[in-house]
């Protein structure tokens, strides 16, 4: 297999179906956010606008509890939880699809006439 077709194979299991892009879309549009608040805003006190990509990247993105983590890794983390959660997305609506259409897949289907 060829470096072309491996990044489209990538691309369908992490951005496969619209579900799977709008979750990504909402993530980065997140994460910018928290950037501009964390960066460009003065806060009197704390902001808790990083909470919620944190939330929203669970529960991959809880590695960052683990003890010894640095803050420097934080948008890495959530950013490769947003990929893997994004294609867990993928992976179960491609299961799912057909099934309420009366069209059957996977394991056990009848072949296609």
């Amino acid at each position: 297999m060829n470096g072309k077709n491996l990044v489209r194979r990538i691309g369908r299991t992490v951005a496969g179906d619209w579900f799977s892009r709008g979750y990504l879309i909402v993530i980065a549009a997140l994460l910018v956010w928290v950037w501009v608040d964390t960066t460009l805003v003065s806060h009197p006190d704390a902001s808790f606008s990083g909470v919620y990509p944190i939330l929203l990247t669970a529960p991959t993105s809880l590695l960052m509890l683990l003890p010894g983590f640095g803050a420097s890794l934080t948008y890495v983390v959530l950013v490769v939880a947003a990929l893997v959660n994004s294609s867990v997305i993928s992976f179960f609506i491609r299961r799912t699809a057909g099934y309420g259409s009366g069209r059957r897949t996977g394991p056990g289907a009848a072949p296609a006439r």
